[in-house]
């Protein structure tokens, strides 16, 4: 039985079951999250002023916060913004968990146009006066490889390392950098040292982002694109660390999670035996 969670903001969310894992912070609140995690951080509000349309590349459509937030900042920055949103989702039945929340006044109506959309195979398709959404349900390893074009955002949102290992390799990496414009910027909630070191080995630039509900930044990554910058600490940690250590799969995507994981520890514990003989 899925549970849903009040969060800290009021805005609620669900525990998912497979992942053992709310789909939002509990502490920062589902839509502070999306806005301050997700959706400022890519520069949405920039890029509707200077734009008359925006494509965004969404990792893990989820309960379609971060959509839902993007359009909502997008059209209060231009009214006559259009937003074309590809997303990538494993759980069909999340849209079954949307039709539960009790959703804040300032997203029903875009909420109401993103649940008017219809299932075709595994594509849900929705469009609102401002956007265009398409989601492919599967697995995203094999999704994104099929996807062409270039984003001008990317909202990369899996479930956490720990239980959602795959999602998190320099692999995947390189292959959502592919499908981004040089300027564009993809934002996550992760602090972990392993996604930040796959982020720079895929070839990326890096940085941090405010703490919002916990101590910990979140990390922003581009390829040129202006960005705030790491911290002198945070540099000496991704070059020291024995934990900066980034996660591979196979050149196919298709190591089991469990395999990518034990080879991450594996290269840990070298280091950390290192350390202990240096």
């Amino acid at each position: 039985m899925d549970s849903r969670i009040k969060t800290a903001d009021g805005t609620e969310t669900f525990l998912n079951p497979e992942y053992n894992e709310a789909y939002h912070s509990t502490k920062a609140g589902a839509y502070t999250e999306s806005l301050h995690k997700f959706v400022l951080p890519c520069q949405i509000d920039r890029l509707s002023r200077e734009n008359d349309s925006i494509y965004i590349l969404d990792v893990g459509f989820g309960l379609g916060y971060n959509i839902a937030v993007a359009v909502e900042t997008a059209v209060k920055n231009n009214p006559d913004i259009f937003l074309k949103i590809l997303s990538v989702e494993k759980d069909k039945k999340v849209f079954d968990r949307i039709k539960q929340l009790n959703l804040p006044e300032n997203l029903k109506g875009i909420y109401t146009e993103i649940l008017s959309g219809k299932f075709e195979e595994n594509r849900y398709t929705a469009k609102g006066k401002n956007f265009h959404l398409t989601v492919f349900f599967g697995d995203a390893r094999k999704l994104l490889k099929k996807i062409t074009g270039r984003f001008d955002a990317v909202f990369y949102d899996p479930f956490s390392p720990k239980v959602n290992t795959e999602m998190w390799t320099v692999n995947m990496f390189k292959t959502v950098k592919n499908l981004m414009k040089e300027e564009a910027v993809l934002a996550t909630y992760s602090a972990s040292l392993a996604v930040r070191k796959g982020l720079i080995e895929a070839g990326f630039k890096i940085g941090l982002v405010e703490p919002v509900g916990r101590k910990s930044h979140s990390t922003v990554a581009t390829i040129k694109g202006e960005i705030p910058p790491l911290t002198e600490k945070e540099k000496n940690r991704l070059k020291n660390s024995p934990y900066a250590v980034p996660y591979w799969d196979n050149e196919d995507m298709t190591l089991p999670p469990e395999i990518i994981k034990a080879n991450f520890e594996k290269e840990v514990e070298k280091n950390l035996t290192a350390l202990k003989s240096s």
